[in-house]
């Protein structure tokens, strides 16, 4: 397994920063009901992410990485602000990754990024996942992380507005998740 701390210190912050810019940018694919929707999908994005670096079974690497997007907390306003262009980066974080890890752990990366922006996308509506205090809703989303991830998911959410389903095509075209 590669370190983390061996990449130079821009490429470890656009890793670092990406699945929590993934998030917020999810977030803003479908803003349209007011902040209610806002504060569940923060949630939603924390409580994913705290999964991620406590559970993720098949790549250390992307479980350093959870934890380190954990650990840059005091950071995520200003990633927030830096949401707009998450595409771009994410084409360039496969390009780092794929000189620097194995092909396993750079589909765990980009599937990663994806179950963020499905689960930010998925918190808020009839299926909304997120309640204070409730740890047992996030189940499914723990045991998707933890096994493969389709390209398509059969049982697409209700929930999932046209403008988030279109968002999450772009994004898996960004990572491409289709050389998988």
């Amino acid at each position: 397994m590669s370190e983390l701390s061996e990449l130079l210190p821009e490429e470890r912050g656009l890793l670092i920063g990406l699945p929590y810019r993934v998030g917020v940018w999810m977030s803003q694919a479908d803003d349209e009901d007011g902040e209610a929707d806002d504060i569940r999908e923060m949630k939603a994005l924390e409580h994913i992410l705290k999964s991620i670096a406590k559970v993720h079974e098949n790549s250390v690497f992307v479980q350093e990485i959870a934890r380190e997007t954990l650990r840059g907390k005091n950071h995520w306003s200003q990633w927030a602000n830096h949401s707009f262009d998450v595409l771009g980066d994410c084409e360039k974080a496969v390009a780092v990754l794929k000189n620097y890890v194995n092909d396993n752990d750079l589909k765990d990366y980009k599937a990663t990024l994806m179950e963020i922006a499905q689960t930010v996308a998925e918190s808020y509506g009839e299926f909304g996942l997120v309640d204070a205090g409730d740890d047992g809703g996030f189940g499914a989303v723990v045991e998707k992380i933890t096994g493969l991830f389709s390209k398509k998911d059969a049982n697409h959410p209700m929930n999932i507005s046209p403008a988030e389903d279109s968002a999450l095509s772009r994004l898996a075209a960004a990572l491409r998740v289709d050389e998988d």
